[in-house]
């Protein structure tokens, strides 16, 4: 999973950049602030919901998320190295399987419908 920098401002600034970008990648890796690491706040990237519904996998920094999402197939938390070595290898063993399971995630989780009931039926409406 090796990776290039690319200018975050020039991508961001178009939608359909960005989603070609997300789309055209092999996944995510992200480092998580420690403002929501150490106390393990659940905080959870929306990019990462991004690449999920992209189907890409998604490799983050555990922040407490994983008490609610699924981890280990598509979606995948880390604390220490060996955490992450242990994903890209379990991603880059079956990477087709893996993009499955991160859009699996994405939808069970993050879709628009399921996420909009769920605020409706808390807020009593």
């Amino acid at each position: 999973m090796g990776g290039k920098h690319t200018d975050s401002v020039r991508i961001s600034r178009n939608a359909d950049l960005y989603r070609r970008y997300i789309q055209e990648s092999r996944g995510e890796f992200t480092v998580a602030r420690d403002q929501y690491v150490r106390p393990r706040t659940g905080w959870f990237s929306d990019r990462s919901v991004c690449y999920l519904a992209a189907g890409r996998p998604v490799i983050t920094q555990e922040t407490g998320f994983s008490k609610f999402l699924p981890t280990g197939e598509g979606l995948f938390s880390f604390s220490t190295m060996e955490d992450i070595l242990e994903a890209i290898d379990t991603i880059e063993s079956d990477y087709s399987g893996s993009c499955r399971s991160a859009r699996e995630v994405a939808a069970e989780y993050f879709a628009a419908e399921k996420v909009i009931a769920s605020l409706m039926e808390r807020a009593g409406l």
